[in-house]
C-alpha cells in the first residue's frame, strides 16, 4: 500500500455503525460531524474543572483541562493545514478531501485528555497504587480464595494482563473507552466517531502487557499501552481496517506535538500568573539551556524584560508574547520534521516524538526544566495530595463494597446504597452494554469509569461526605 492509499484509509469515513441521516444542505467532513458530537456532550464540559496543572484553582485566567483541550485543538488543526497543503501539492491527498487532515486533528486534539481522571496525572499514579496495593491485600485475597471454592476452579478470577490494566492505569487509554463505550446516546457504539477519530487518540498501540515497557523501550508503541482488555475487539477492528499493523496512526505524531507546544508554554505563562515563577527566572534557564534556538529566543526574551521594567506592558503580557515566539518556532520545526521523516511517520516506524528529534527540541527542553520547578510548588503539592486521598480513599470504599454480593442496585443494605451511588450511565453500561465475559474484571472497571470520570470538586466533595468530613 502506497502513502496516496494509506492516506485515502485514514480519510475515510467508516464507523461501527451507519451514521444518521443529517440535512441535505450539511457541507461537513467526516470529522467535523465528529466534532459536533463531541464539542456538546457532558464528558468535553466536565473537562472544565478537571486539574491541568494547578489543582482547583480559584483564577479564571488559569487554565483547565477543557481550556487545553481547546488549545491543542487549535494546534493540532494548524499543524494540520500546513501538513494538508504540502502532502495536497504532492498528491498524497486529493483536492476534494482538503480540509479532512485539519478537522481530523481538531477532533484528535479535543479529546485527547478525555480520560484523565481528577487531579490529572498525579489522579492516574493514585489510581495504578491503589490497585497495585490492591490485589495484594488479604481482603482481596481472601475474596478471591473464596469465590474459587465456590466455582471449584484454581483459576485466579482476573488474568495478569486483566489485573495489569488496573495496575497500569492511563487516562489515554480511558479515553478510548468513553469515545467508544461508555457515552451511553441509544448507541452500544459510544459517540460512533469514525475509525480515523479514534485510532487518532491511540498513542501506543500495544496492550497493559506487551506494553507499559517504559521510557527505555526501543519502540514508542511499548512505552505504555494503548487499550484495556474490553476494547480489545474495538482496537482490532480499527487496526485491520486502516491497515496499521499494530502501528501508529501518522496523525498521532502530529497531535502528540500539539499537546506538547501548547502544554509546554502555556504551564509556564500560568505559573508566572500565580507568582511561583518571574520573567528571570525564564530568562535564566533558557539561557542556560538553549542551544540551536538560544541567540533568537534570549533575544525577543530581553527586548521583553525591557519593557516590562519601562512598565510599558506588565509580566502575564510579556510572558504571553514570549509565548506566542516560542510556539510559532515550535509549529515551524514541527512540519519541517514531519515532512523530513515522512516515510518513517507514515509507516509508523519513527521511534521518537516529533518534536524530540525538531529544530526546536532545545526549547522544549528548556520548558519541560521550567515545569519541575512549577511542579514543586507547595500549594500544588498539597491540593494534589488531597486529590491523592480523594482518589484513594473512593477506590477503598467502592471496591470494598463491591466484594460482597449486596453490591447490586436491588435491596437497602450499605453495599446496594454504594452500587447506588455509582451514576447511572455507567450502571447501564455495566448491566446491558458491557458484554465482556469476566464479571470481576467489569465491576471493578465500572468503578473506575466512575470515579476517573469525576471531576475534581465532585471528587472531593464525594469523598468527604461518604467518610463524614462533610455532612
Amino acid at each position: 500500500m502506497n502513502y496516496k492509499e494509506k492516506w485515502d484509509l485514514i480519510l475515510t469515513e467508516k464507523r461501527f455503525r451507519e451514521k444518521s441521516q443529517t440535512i441535505q444542505s450539511d457541507g461537513r467532513n467526516p470529522f467535523e460531524n465528529d466534532y459536533g458530537r463531541l464539542i456538546l456532550s457532558s464528558p468535553i464540559r466536565r473537562l472544565q474543572d478537571k486539574t491541568q496543572v494547578f489543582p482547583l484553582a480559584q483564577s479564571d485566567y488559569i487554565r483547565t483541562r477543557l481550556t487545553h483541550s481547546l488549545e491543542v485543538s487549535y494546534i493540532a488543526s494548524s499543524i494540520g493545514q500546513s501538513i494538508e497543503n504540502i502532502l495536497i501539492d504532492k498528491h498524497e491527498i486529493p483536492e476534494t478531501k482538503r480540509g479532512y487532515l485539519s478537522s481530523l486533528l481538531r477532533v484528535s486534539g479535543l479529546v485527547h485528555d478525555l480520560g484523565n481522571p481528577p487531579f490529572g496525572h498525579f489522579g492516574e499514579e493514585a489510581v495504578r497504587n491503589f490497585f497495585t496495593t490492591f490485589f495484594e491485600s488479604k481482603d482481596y485475597k481472601e475474596y478471591e480464595k473464596n469465590i474459587l471454592i465456590s466455582r471449584k476452579t484454581s483459576n485466579p478470577i482476573l488474568s495478569d494482563l486483566e489485573k495489569s490494566d488496573f495496575k497500569n492505569f492511563d487516562g489515554n487509554v480511558q479515553t478510548l473507552r468513553i469515545l467508544s463505550k461508555l457515552y451511553y446516546f441509544g448507541s452500544d457504539y459510544g459517540f460512533n466517531l469514525t475509525y480515523s477519530s479514534l485510532s487518532s487518540i491511540i498513542k501506543y498501540p500495544s496492550n497493559s502487557i506487551d506494553g507499559n515497557k517504559g521510557k527505555t523501550s526501543s519502540e514508542i508503541a511499548k512505552k505504555k499501552f494503548g487499550y484495556f482488555a474490553t476494547e480489545n475487539d474495538i482496537y482490532e477492528e480499527i487496526n485491520t481496517f486502516l491497515k496499521l499493523s499494530d502501528k501508529r496512526n501518522p496523525v498521532v505524531y502530529l497531535m502528540e506535538a500539539a499537546d506538547d507546544i501548547a502544554y509546554s508554554a502555556a504551564d509556564v505563562e500560568d505559573s508566572i500568573k500565580l507568582g511561583i515563577i518571574n520573567l528571570y527566572d525564564v530568562r535564566k534557564l533558557f539561557f542556560n539551556k538553549l542551544e540551536q534556538n538560544k541567540e533568537k529566543v534570549i533575544k525577543e526574551l530581553d527586548r521583553l524584560i525591557l519593557l516590562y521594567e519601562e512598565k510599558t506592558i506588565d509580566e502575564s503580557i510579556a510572558i504571553q508574547r514570549f509565548r506566542i515566539c516560542t510556539q510559532q518556532i515550535m509549529l515551524e520545526e514541527i512540519i519541517k520534521t514531519f515532512g523530513d521523516n515522512y516515510e518513517l511517520i507514515m509507516d509508523g516506524k519513527l521511534q521518537s516524538e516529533i518534536i524530540d528529534i525538531s529544530g526546536a527540541k532545545d526549547i522544549r527542553k528548556a520548558y519541560k526544566d521550567l515545569q519541575t520547578i512549577v511542579f514543586d510548588d507547595n500549594d500544588i503539592m498539597k491540593k494534589e495530595i488531597a486529590g491523592w486521598k480523594a482518589i484513594s480513599g473512593l477506590l477503598e470504599i467502592f471496591t470494598k463494597a463491591s466484594m460482597s454480593d449486596k453490591f447490586k442496585s436491588s435491596g437497602n443494605t450499605y453495599e446496594a446504597r454504594i452500587y447506588k451511588l455509582i451514576s447511572s450511565s455507567h450502571r447501564y453500561v455495566y448491566e446491558n452494554i458491557e458484554n465482556y465475559d469476566n464479571q470481576e474484571y467489569k465491576k471493578l472497571q465500572m468503578i473506575v469509569d466512575f470515579i476517573s470520570g469525576m471531576t475534581d470538586t465532585y471528587a472531593i466533595n464525594l469523598y468527604q461526605e461518604l467518610t463524614g468530613i462533610k455532612l
